[in-house]
């Protein structure tokens, strides 16, 4: 999306792809999430951009610098590098590691950047792995889990959260 018009995704529907009951839904800019989020749960904040990163941290730094929510949002990314530049804009933030094959170099990654999660895929969770983030004081939030069944089943190995397409799974 990074190259879009903050005006044409405002007018995108966001919810159809999901259900009918969510048609007309459109995407919140950051402002909404932050004041959405507010008193329900915290955020992560994913950096998918890699051809304006740069422009990105600057701006995310810029609006952070000096925000109460900073201390709700988790700013997460595949990237090392983009994780070295938020913390080298963002000294404060807490960050989170995404991982979707291995988890090598998680420890030295954590070492250098003082990281406040693991974001493992679903498939790569055990509870070795959650006892490893538990050792290095990392949370340990999976990726992307839309089976209740299987909710219940990280829970029961430890995990600090998920990250689902179906939030009405919490209500079950």
């Amino acid at each position: 999306m990074g190259g879009t018009r903050l005006s044409h995704v405002l007018r995108l529907d966001a919810g159809s792809w999901f259900s009918r009951e969510f048609r007309g839904a459109r995407v919140p800019t950051l402002e909404e999430a932050l004041e959405w989020g507010r008193q329900r749960c915290g955020l992560n904040l994913e950096i998918k951009e890699e051809d304006r990163v740069e422009e990105l941290i600057h701006r995310l730094a810029s609006r952070f610098r000096s925000h109460a929510a900073l201390d709700r949002v988790l700013f997460s990314s595949f990237r090392g590098s983009d994780l070295k530049r938020l913390r080298a804009a963002l000294p404060h933030a807490r960050l989170g590691w995404l991982v979707s094959r291995s988890t090598r170099g998680l420890t030295g990654l954590n070492r250098s950047l003082g990281l406040a999660a693991l974001h493992p895929k679903e498939p790569l969770v055990t509870r070795r792995l959650v006892k490893r983030c538990r050792r290095l004081g990392l949370a340990t939030h999976v990726w992307v889990v839309n089976r209740a069944r299987r909710i219940r089943a990280l829970e029961g190995l430890g995990v600090d959260g998920v990250m689902t397409d179906d939030p009405r799974l919490f209500t079950l």
